[in-house]
């Protein structure tokens, strides 16, 4: 069986034309002013050490997920952006869930290692006084304990890992490392991540920066008290003072007074700044026509492009194959834009994907490698 990677020409890389938001991360298509908007973001705040507060936010499919990828690879990649970036996907969480279960994840995906390679720096750097500066800085004996803890042999380690992590232990664990039960108060677990973002700047000379996309599950946290723990917690990691550590949050709504309450109390809206709740709109024509024609470029492989153009020329029906287009005619994209954009004149790049996806594999079928305009409107009326 022919593959869409043999049929079309495409690149080792790539077995069809769909967009990894993770290995495609520096790939950012029809969107210029959107990354330079961000780009101006990240430099003034890297500037002045100062994290980078976000809220992104727009319809499902609109490419959120795949800008909050983009904004990580782009601070990877560039000298002066420097940062570590834990990127989480936010976990199931149901009507009585608390902000424990972001913590959580933020601190799973940091890393037990992680944490305990800057721990063991800081102790190293402050020798007499480490978890008296920790306790000054996070308020709490408690927490300054469990960092320690987490440079200890044996079970202690875990233990104390799991009680920042925001988990209850058994009253055996406790008694092990000498901490109450459990760790629950929201602005106690933000000190928690404000540490290690100190940890991170003293350690590694990078800033911390937390992302956590898929917000929209918020909607479902419904009990009163769960939803003042978000509230709480968001109120500090948005703050523009709480600089030991940057908070990028995405979700699927096309307006903030849609957003859960979380994201929409007024306390937390004015900390992250109206101006940092960024909508990605909908692409029109003109934005599909450059995200498909930079799609096709980034993709083919040219010398197999042209190979195969030249071998099938005749199925162009006479109509001009250019790099940008193929295996579109320049008159065939015109009419795959209009097909993409066939709902009010606007489109998402999940729906672009999905459409190119169904006309190639259609033309695969029909054994068509270039698609002028005429077999391309017979497609989408088909």
């Amino acid at each position: 069986m022919e593959t869409m990677q043999s049929w079309y020409g495409l690149k080792e890389a790539h077995k069809d034309f769909t967009i990894e938001n993770d290995t495609d991360a520096r790939l950012f298509f029809a969107r210029h002013d959107l990354d330079e908007e961000l780009k101006s973001m990240l430099r003034r705040s890297f500037r002045t050490e100062t994290p980078p507060k976000l809220v992104l936010y727009g319809e499902w499919g609109v490419g959120k997920t795949h800008t909050m990828r983009h904004i990580e690879y782009v601070i990877a990649a560039n000298d002066d952006f420097r940062a570590t970036v834990v990127f989480v996907e936010l976990p199931d969480i149901i009507a009585k869930s608390s902000y424990q279960v972001a913590h959580a994840a933020f601190l799973d995906a940091l890393g037990l290692e992680k944490a305990r390679e800057w721990v063991v720096k800081y102790q190293t750097n402050h020798s007499t006084d480490a978890r008296e500066q920790i306790q000054e800085f996070t308020q709490s004996g408690d927490v300054a304990a469990a960092f320690d803890n987490l440079i200890t042999r044996g079970d202690g380690s875990r233990i104390a890992w799991d009680w920042l992590r925001g988990i209850s232990l058994s009253a055996t664990e406790a008694r092990l490392v000498g901490l109450p039960s459990t760790l629950a108060q929201s602005t106690l677990l933000v000190r928690v991540l404000q540490m290690f973002g100190r940890l991170s700047l003293e350690a590694d000379e990078k800033l911390l920066v937390f992302m956590l996309d898929e917000a929209t599950k918020l909607q479902y946290v419904s009990n009163n008290d769960a939803v003042n723990h978000w509230i709480n917690a968001f109120k500090a990691l948005s703050d523009p003072l709480t600089k030991e550590v940057g908070f990028v949050v995405s979700g699927s709504w096309i307006d903030p007074d849609e957003m859960a309450l979380p994201l929409q109390d007024q306390q937390v809206f004015t900390r992250f700044g109206e101006k940092n709740y960024i909508r990605l709109h909908n692409l029109n024509e003109d934005e599909t026509r450059v995200f498909i024609k930079a799609l096709l470029s980034e993709w083919v492989d040219p010398e197999k492009r042209e190979e195969i153009s030249e071998r099938y020329a005749a199925e162009a029906e006479g109509e001009t194959v250019t790099g940008e287009a193929f295996p579109f005619t320049e008159g065939g994209i015109e009419v795959a834009v209009l097909y993409a954009c066939r709902n009010a004149g606007v489109t998402t790049p999940r729906d672009i994907q999905k459409a190119l996806d169904d006309l190639f594999n259609r033309a695969i079928d029909e054994g068509r490698h270039i698609l002028p305009s005429s077999y391309v409107n017979s497609l989408v009326s088909g």
